[in-house]
Formats: C-alpha cells, sequence, structure tokens
C-alpha cells in the first residue's frame, strides 16, 4: 500500500498486492488473549526511517516512532508536537514538542532528533529515496545537490522544545508531510554507533513511539512489545503485535477461518467467500477507496529494452492491457485505471477526478498492434513484435503473483505478438532491490499516496525523486514539478497537475496504470479500533485493541 506507497510511498505508498491487517493471539485454552495481535506482513527491508521506501518497512516505523503529526483517521492530529504555528505567509512552521518525551531507554527526546533525522534524510551521502519530501524547505535541495551546506538548511531548533521550519513557498499539505513516517526523529549516537548497519538490528535501536520491535526473524516473524516510556503508553491498548511473514493468500485465509488471526484482507477467489462470511455474521467487513494505483513500470536505464525507448512502444503496451478483465476476473476486486491519480485525492477542495478525465479514457480506441509497429518503425528497428523479449519483474513467486504475471504476459502476447519473461523475486525486499537495481524492462509495481494532494503521485517520475526507479526523465514534467514549487492558485495547479498526467500515462509514459485499489479487511468481531490508514504504512496500532 502500500502500500503505497503502494503502493508512497509510502510506500511506497503501500507496494504489496493484499492489504492484510490485525488479529488476537490465542492462550493454551484456545481463547484469544487480550492484548495480543498476529498480522500477516510482507518483508520488511529496514527499520531506519531515512532510508525505508516501501510499505511494509514504514508499517512497522510508523507504529513504533512518533512524528511530529499523527495521522488520525487520515486527519494530521498532535504527536511528538503538542502544537505548532503557521506565519501569515504560510512559509514558517513552528511545532512545540509535548513534555515529557522519552527515547525507550529513557533518554529525553527533543527537537534535535528531530532536526537530525531531516538532515540525515537530505544529505546527499546518505542519497535516502524520500529526500525529496523536504525540498521544498529553504536551501534544502541545494543542500542535497551539494551546494549549500547543512546549517544554511531552514530547519531551525532554537531550543529543546522547539523546532522552526521555513519554506521557500506556501505548502498546502505541509502538514500532512510531517505526519509521515519518514520524517520521524532519530538519535545521532545510535545512528552513528551502528553506521551502514543502522536499522538492521531492532535490539540496537531506540523507539519513540507505541510500541518497540523485541524481536526480528528475517523471513519468519517480526515482534512489537508496548513502549513503557513512550508519552501516551497508558492508553496504548495491545501489549504484543506478531507479525507473521506469510506469502501465500490460501495459507493466510486458512489462518483466518481458524481463529488465528483476527483480520484479513480479501482478493481473488477468497473475496466471495470472506463476503459470505460477513452476511452470515461470522466477521465484520470494512471497505472502501484505498488512496493507492498499481501498474506496470517501465525501464528506462541502463540496460533498458531498445525498443522502450518509444512512447508509441510503451502506450501500445498500455493499451494491450484488458483492465476489466484482470479486475474482473483475476483480482475479483478493485477499479479499471486509466490514470495515476485515484478518486478521493483533493486539489484544495476539488476532489480532482471529478474535474480531470483520466487520460488513457482518450486514447483506448486506437490499435495497440498498429501503434507498437509504428513505434518500432519511428526507432528504425525490426518491424516484427515476435522478436521482442521483454523481462517482467514480478513482486513475489508466489501463487497470487504468478497468477496475475500470466494473466498479463498472456494479454501482450494476444495483443501484440510480443514474447515477455516472467522474472519472480523470493519476496517484498527482493523485488524493492531488483527495482532499485533496474532488473528489469517491465516491472509489476504501484504506489500508495503519502498525504491527499495529487502531487503525491505525479511527482514519483520526476527526475530528482528517489522513488523514480525507472529512472524516467521527461523535460515537459520536470519544468511543470517546478514550477508548482512556486504556484499556490488552487486552479493553476490543477491545471498543472492534469497536463503531467497526461505526459505520464499518455504523451511519453512512465507507467502504464492497470488499477486502482478498494480497501476489503474481514475482521474478527472482538478486533477494536484498527484503522486502515490512507497515507503512510497500511494500518494503525495505536488505538487498536483485542476485546474479550
Amino acid at each position: 500500500m502500500k502500500m503505497k506507497k503502494i503502493i508512497g510511498a509510502l510506500i511506497v505508498a503501500s507496494l504489496s498486492t493484499a492489504l492484510f491487517v490485525g488479529c488476537g493471539g490465542k492462550g493454551s485454552d484456545g481463547a484469544t488473549t487480550k492484548g495480543v495481535v498476529n498480522l500477516p506482513t510482507g518483508a520488511v527491508k529496514t527499520l531506519d526511517s531515512v532510508k525505508s521506501s516501501d510499505s511494509e518497512s514504514f508499517n512497522i516505523i510508523q507504529n513504533t516512532q512518533e512524528t511530529l503529526l499523527v495521522d488520525n483517521n487520515d486527519k494530521p492530529e498532535p504527536g511528538a508536537a503538542e502544537s505548532f504555528e503557521v506565519s501569515k505567509d504560510g512559509k514558517t512552521y513552528t511545532f512545540k514538542l509535548r513534555d515529557g518525551l522519552k527515547w525507550s531507554d529513557g533518554k529525553e527526546l527533543t527537537s534535535k532528533d528531530f532536526k537530525y533525522a531531516w538532515l540525515r534524510l537530505l544529505d546527499p551521502k546518505v542519497a535516502a529515496s524520500y529526500s525529496f519530501f523536504l525540498f521544498d524547505v529553504v536551501n534544502a535541495k541545494d543542500y542535497f545537490d551539494g551546494k549549500a551546506k547543512a546549517e544554511d538548511v531552514g530547519i531551525k531548533t532554537p531550543d529543546d522544545k522547539t523546532i522552526v521550519v521555513q519554506l521557500n513557498n506556501p505548502l498546502p499539505y505541509f502538514d500532512q508531510l510531517v505526519a509521515f513516517p519518514g520524517l520521524s526523529p532519530e538519535r545521532e549516537d545510535v545512528v552513528k554507533e551502528q553506521g551502514d548497519k543502522y536499522g538492521t538490528d531492532p535490539s540496537k535501536l531506540v523507539y519513540s513511539g507505541p510500541f518497540v520491535v523485541s524481536n526480528w526473524q528475517r523471513g519468519s516473524k517480526l515482534e512489537l512489545k508496548k513502549n513503557p516510556n513512550y508519552w501516551n503508553s497508558d492508553n496504548t491498548k495491545l501489549d504484543t503485535v506478531n507479525l507473521l511473514e506469510v506469502k501465500e493468500t490460501n495459507t493466510i485465509y486458512q489462518m483466518f477461518t481458524n481463529n488465528q488471526l483476527d483480520a484479513m484482507g480479501g482478493t481473488g477467489e477468497y473475496l466471495a467467500k470472506l463476503e459470505e462470511g460477513a452476511k452470515s455474521g461470522k466477521w465484520n467487513e470494512v471497505n472502501g477507496e484505498a488512496a493507492s494505483v498499481f501498474y506496470t513500470q517501465f525501464n528506462f536505464g541502463k540496460g533498458a529494452n531498445e525498443a522502450l525507448k518509444s512512447p508509441k512502444v510503451r502506450l501500445a503496451i498500455s493499451l494491450a492491457v484488458n483492465r476489466e478483465g484482470f479486475t474482473k476476473d483475476v483480482l475479483k476486486r478493485d477499479v479499471p485505471a486509466y490514470g495515476l491519480v485515484p478518486q478521493g485525492i483533493y486539489c484544495g477542495k476539488t476532489d480532482y477526478r471529478d474535474d480531470v478525465k483520466q487520460p488513457l479514457e482518450e486514447v483506448k480506441d486506437k490499435d495497440p498492434k498498429k501503434l507498437f509497429v509504428e513505434g518500432l518503425k519511428d526507432l528504425g528497428l525490426d518491424q516484427d513484435p515476435s522478436k521482442y523479449t521483454f523481462k517482467y519483474l514480478l513482486q513475489g513467486s508466489d501463487s497470487t503473483s504468478k497468477t496475475q504475471g500470466e494473466y498479463m504476459q498472456n494479454n501482450w502476447k494476444k495483443t501484440l505478438g510480443i514474447n515477455v519473461e516472467l522474472v519472480t523475486s523470493a519476496d517484498f525486499s527482493d523485488f524493492l532491490t531488483k527495482q532499485e537495481n533496474g532488473e528489469f524492462d517491465f516491472a509489476s509495481s504501484g504506489w500508495g499516496a503519502d498525504y491527499n494532494d495529487p502531487m503525491t503521485f505525479l511527482d514519483l517520475f520526476g527526475k530528482d525523486n528517489g522513488n523514480n526507479s525507472g529512472k524516467y526523465n521527461d523535460a515537459k514534467v520536470n519544468n511543470l514539478l517546478n514550477k508548482l514549487q512556486n504556484e499556490t492558485n488552487m486552479d493553476k495547479r490543477l491545471q498543472m497537475y492534469k497536463e503531467i498526467e497526461e505526459i505520464e500515462v499518455v504523451g511519453d509514459p512512465a507507467v502504464a496504470p492497470t488499477y486502482f485499489r478498494e480497501k476489503y479487511s474481514f475482521q474478527k468481531k472482538n478486533l477494536k479500533g484498527l484503522q486502515l490508514p490512507n497515507f503512510g504504512g497500511s494500518y494503525q496500532l495505536r488505538w487498536t485493541s483485542i476485546e474479550k
């Protein structure tokens, strides 16, 4: 979602192919243990908030670290910051930290811990994927580019309780940015002691949020325990969260129906079974729109397939996808996507999707194969599609990933006549590594919103965005993104967003959008207060409880 994001992402942004949420543990007598939750999870790559870029990692960070503001039902509210003020010109934010903030080892948490983490995010030597998140701060981009010093950046700490952030221009969603887990605090002494290994050993980290990571067995299990030094510990209702790395949806379904899990997401053949169980009163169903889009990403980097240099070839590959068939017959859920921005994402007070038609809808009647051959001709390449083989990177090696990959593979073979080789990943972490290394021609990817503005999807393919793993670089897109940094008029911003989306989807395609995610969560009746946020990680556990 990870999703994003993706999915932005966070990621990412939820980036996983199914949404999984909490469950109650079981005692020796088989009864639910109050205060214990077990969650299926994908592979977590790092616990370093600065280096994290995927939904699975942000899920953990979101529940173990405390940002200045915290999303509560997608609305930022006081977290580590008890209050904040915005200057009249909208360019200066002053955050006041609450009293009694401590790290899990008992040491005081101060404003300098936020400043250190944020400057580390911008440090060119770290090369963090989410460095772009703070480029609107005065001199932040210049520092990242090596043109300014750290002390020049508009992040100041006049005392241990205050952090002042100066922006180049008013940013309507800045309060949402500081609620994102990628802007969590970090303690300098701990980071420097661990060096490059920081974020890999939970026993050597300190935590500022409601939980601490007590055990991490890679490929198997990650355990969270209640943090007694958290400022709001008295209101944290869970004692233990067990995150189990389960790859196969069938296994998760069996665990859920056997009362080993209190909740799971629904997809494919299991969705109808889960909905029937909800109708018969066995468990509750929670659903709604999810701020995420899944797509086929194209590789423009070193070693990429020569044919992908043609915008016509990429558009043909996109148009060849049977989105309705994919969502109806394979996913058995979700909404076909003909653009990048889903419903429910606002530009000011306007739902962007209500005003802007999805770009692919304007061209979906074009003949994909004819367009593909035209693109090959433009490049001076052999015009026989059957002579081209593309590597399609999947997010996993489980049966669900393979089924989805085979559907797309057959789509492209039947419609275009091209050959597509499926490349599996050992797990989600392995997928991210292969994606970052450019080991693909196409990649089954996605993005979940980091905040509620179209920019969270559209700037993903800017040349300076650290999450632009396909190395897309369009001069018009980059120019429009630069102009948006100085544009405060929402009507003008909307028109520029529209232009960027048209380029990235049709004019010079960066990706082939496939579907917009919908939330389907099936939860046992004793699971209360679990939030499935649209931004950041895919769940919030700080308000969750298990009732007898």
